[in-house]
């Protein structure tokens, strides 16, 4: 396998070196293929006021000054929070911007869930001007208390993960049951020698952590009704839609730093953009799954 020059190819190796001992059913070629370059996001609080454009979960965003709060049905969306990519020096397959800001919000409105598309119930703006053209926004009027999150610092470090055990690159690959049940014990081997978060955790790029499963599925058939029968045809389109939809941001809710489960979700967030719109930097149409542990 060629590893980019920018990794660290130590960390890379012992990877490599750990997982290959486990009792792999399926070619240990095809698991070290499906092993993504990941970047890690840990919190800390903030004890002082964030810089304007700094990367941070939580508090309030800093949004052109012209810009409107996304919301639906006439309720504010949560802020998660702003990712400045020129601060990630961990994204070995290049695939974000170089520079400008990533900003992340969602509905906490119960009713959206049940009557909106997931498409509609999130939104990700991408800002990429001047910082000095950024303002703190104050939270609108009617804004949930419980989406109230407390601002924190982040800090990026490099990681790997490979696909949840639904994922169709399992199914794809053969993995037998035993593989399967080797993800987990493998995913606890990566971040203990990384350092980054078990179970869940916050992370960037690479392959979602789900918490029930799967989550590239349900990214890609959200242009489906589900309650209407999925025929053939439409199954094959959502295969198709599930290899060109990648994680652009999963979010751990169980968080206690920014107290992001305060709202009620226990489990994770998962953003998705397709590889051309990431390619092109258009967040316009980015993919939105919430799944509760």
């Amino acid at each position: 396998m060629n590893w980019n020059i920018f990794g660290d190819k130590n960390l890379k190796e012992k990877l490599k070196k750990q997982l290959k001992k486990l009792n792999w059913e399926v070619d240990f070629n095809i698991v070290l293929g499906l092993l993504k370059p990941t970047i890690s996001v840990k919190t800390k609080i903030a004890k002082e006021k964030i810089k304007i454009g700094k990367s941070k979960f939580g508090g309030l965003p800093d949004l052109p000054k012209e810009t409107k709060w996304p919301s639906l049905n006439g309720f504010p969306f949560a802020f998660i929070g702003q990712i400045n990519l020129e601060e990630i020096k961990f994204d070995i397959e290049n695939k974000l911007p170089k520079k400008g800001i990533l900003y992340f919000f969602f509905s906490t409105n119960q009713t959206d869930y049940q009557s909106e598309p997931f498409n509609k119930i999130h939104k990700v703006l991408y800002f990429n001007e001047n910082v000095d053209d950024l303002k703190t926004q104050d939270y609108p009027i009617n804004y949930n208390d419980l989406a109230k999150f407390k601002e924190c610092i982040i800090e990026y470090s490099e990681h790997y993960s490979l696909p949840s055990y639904q994922n169709y690159q399992i199914i794809e690959n053969g993995f037998s049951d035993e593989d399967e049940n080797l993800l987990f014990e493998a995913n606890e081997l990566i971040c203990e020698i990384t350092g980054a978060k078990q179970d869940i955790g916050h992370q960037i790029l690479g392959n979602a952590n789900a918490v029930q499963g799967d989550v590239s599925y349900w990214w890609a058939n959200q242009n489906y009704n589900l309650e209407n029968e999925i025929n053939e045809k439409k199954k094959t389109e959502i295969h198709k839609n599930e290899k060109e939809i990648i994680l652009l941001l999963q979010i751990d809710m169980l968080d206690e730093n920014p107290e992001f489960s305060k709202f009620g979700a226990s489990g994770g967030i998962y953003f998705g953009i397709k590889k051309q719109d990431l390619e092109n930097g258009n967040f316009e149409n980015t993919k939105f799954v919430i799944q509760n542990s």
